[in-house]
């Protein structure tokens, strides 16, 4: 695993849009989280079912190199639901030139960073620009570029995504090369949601974009040497401010949302119901939206005030204390079992047992096509609830008329 680089590829949202960003993260130390470990787990094993062309589920129960995140089964069936997409799309090419499995992409030349140094500063090197794609497939005069994202928390689009537009400028520059590339996509895959996404780019918009590239890394590395200029250095919003490390701290940030609120929830009284009925489809709408990034900011400040708390730095009328105990568990099984058989305890008072899920009568049952049609009959699974998406999304619109739970009742 390699360090991300400052302009990374993934926070490409956050330096294109607020040019200020790098600099005012700069000290910052990086955020891990459970979520992150578990991404680098999934991707590890996408790696190995790659190369070795193994199925995921011979990993259930063990732990990759990359870090202590056992493999599950939700795990597995879902790198395994990316992996054969990936593999049926490059088995269904005529010609197949490239095959490759987490590429490292150097797009330093493209920026030209050199440019941007201060000249008080000229003994500093620009650091490297590079990133890494899960998947880059080249055959049958298309390049592609393939993305799993293992997280289930945000949709993510294909269309025009900053993070894959980079990955594939670079391999176009790379494998462009050796052979004629004349169409270009990039693909999204994220099995927890269902959700697959492509986008098509012609080797004309492919460069294009590269010039627009350059211009904002080229600004964002400017601030970042000799710091903010002017107002307009710092832009806030919900794209570029959700990941980013100083989120917390970013005076910009805290008066935009403080200007939304105080815009757009000024009548969140006792009267609230009433003037959501009554309110204006679009002004509502600009409401909703404000919500993520609002959530987003508040829980910047959360973990920017706890890790000032823990550093013993004082944050006036607050501390830290010790929350409730987690739950009880077994410090080592076999001995715990063993303690319990000198107990005399009969088996039923010791073990419990559980039925195997749907999912796991399906797996053992596989390649029995008339038993698993018979479970099929006993296997329930509810519908999805209600939720708001924007209307980019491919899934159809609920209707008005559809039976649902009124949700607004529920909550009043």
């Amino acid at each position: 695993m390699t360090n991300h680089a400052l302009l990374s590829p993934s926070a490409a949202n956050m330096w294109f849009e607020c040019p200020a960003s790098l600099w005012l993260s700069k000290d910052e130390p990086d955020q891990s989280s459970a979520y992150a470990a578990e991404g680098t787990t999934a991707h590890a094993l996408a790696e190995y079912c790659f190369k070795f062309g193994k199925q995921a589920s011979v990993l259930i129960g063990m732990k990759t190199a990359v870090n202590d995140i056992e493999v599950d089964e939700e795990m597995a069936e879902a790198v395994q639901s990316y992996v054969d997409t990936v593999n049926g799309i490059k088995d269904s090419m005529t010609t197949l030139y490239v095959f490759d499995i987490e590429q490292r992409l150097d797009f330093s030349d493209l920026l030209d960073l050199s440019a941007n140094i201060n000249t008080v500063n000229t003994s500093y090197t620009p650091k490297k620009s590079f990133g890494t794609a899960d998947v880059i497939i080249l055959g049958d005069g298309g390049l592609q570029v393939h993305d799993l994202k293992y997280g289930k928390g945000v949709r993510v689009s294909a269309e025009n995504n900053r993070q894959l537009l980079i990955y594939a400028l670079a391999a176009y520059y790379y494998y462009s090369l050796g052979c004629e590339i004349n169409k270009i996509s990039i693909h999204i895959h994220q099995p927890r949601l269902n959700h697959y996404s492509e986008f098509s780019v012609t080797p004309e918009d492919l460069i294009a974009f590269g010039k627009q590239l350059k211009d904002k890394a080229g600004e964002a590395y400017a601030v970042y040497i000799n710091g903010p200029r002017k107002a307009d250095d710092f832009c806030a919003g919900e794209s570029q401010c959700r990941f980013c490390k100083a989120a917390g701290k970013c005076e910009t940030l805290a008066k935009h949302v403080e200007n939304v609120i105080d815009a757009d929830f000024t009548n969140l009284d006792d009267e609230v119901i009433e003037d959501v009925n009554n309110d204006e489809g679009e002004a509502l709408a600009k409401k909703f939206k404000a919500i993520a990034m609002i959530k987003s900011w508040i829980k910047a400040v959360e973990t920017r005030v706890q890790a000032q708390l823990q550093l013993g730095n004082s944050v006036p009328g607050f501390k830290l204390v010790l929350s409730r105990q987690g739950n009880r568990a077994w410090a080592n099984e076999e001995d715990a079992e063993n303690t319990l058989k000198s107990f005399r305890l009969k088996q039923d008072e010791m073990y419990s047992r559980k039925l195997i899920s749907p999912t796991q009568a399906l797996k053992v049952l596989k390649g029995s096509e008339i038993r698993i049609k018979k479970l099929e009959e006993i296997i329930t699974r509810p519908e999805g609830k209600p939720t708001i998406v924007p209307e980019s999304d491919k899934r159809p619109a609920i209707s008005p008329a559809d039976d649902f739970t009124d949700l607004t009742q529920e909550e009043i």
